[in-house]
């Protein structure tokens, strides 16, 4: 049981970098994003315009799962829908500008996290890390 309470500690610390609080414009949001649509956040690049199918792909998930995922952030102003201009009967979605704020200031949390971690590390400690999260990746991408 103590090695199961260790691995739960770990995924909790984990998903704390997901729940933290970001300053945007000088207000503090709580983040109140489900794990998911903050991931989906990171399916987007800026001012891109995606269907469901291209963001499922970048995400690694069905569409189905991103379709629910993406209303849920339309429905928080955070991604819009529009038309394909070549195939009106495609719908594609891109974030909007508060999507986009939101976004870069999850991309940003993250790498100031990244930073802070890895420059107090030796360079053994270093590549052990980095070994790990690519063992993890590995393993993660084999059950999704």
């Amino acid at each position: 049981m103590r090695e199961y309470d260790r691995d739960m500690q770990i995924m909790e610390n984990f998903e704390h970098i997901y729940t933290q609080k970001i300053d945007i414009d000088g207000t503090i949001l709580k983040a109140d994003l489900r794990e998911s649509q903050i991931k989906a956040l990171f399916a987007f690049d800026d001012g891109h315009c995606f269907s469901m199918k291209e963001l499922a792909d970048n995400l690694g998930v069905r569409a189905s799962n991103m379709t629910r995922i993406i209303d849920s952030l339309i429905k928080d102003g955070i991604v819009e829908e529009g038309k394909d201009d070549k195939d009106r009967r495609q719908v594609k979605v891109r974030l909007t500008p508060h999507g986009e704020k939101i976004r870069a200031q999850f991309v940003a949390h993250q790498h100031k996290v990244a930073e802070t971690i890895y420059v107090r590390l030796n360079d053994k400690d270093k590549v052990t890390l980095l070994n790990s999260l690519d063992t993890a990746c590995k393993i993660l991408k084999k059950i999704s």
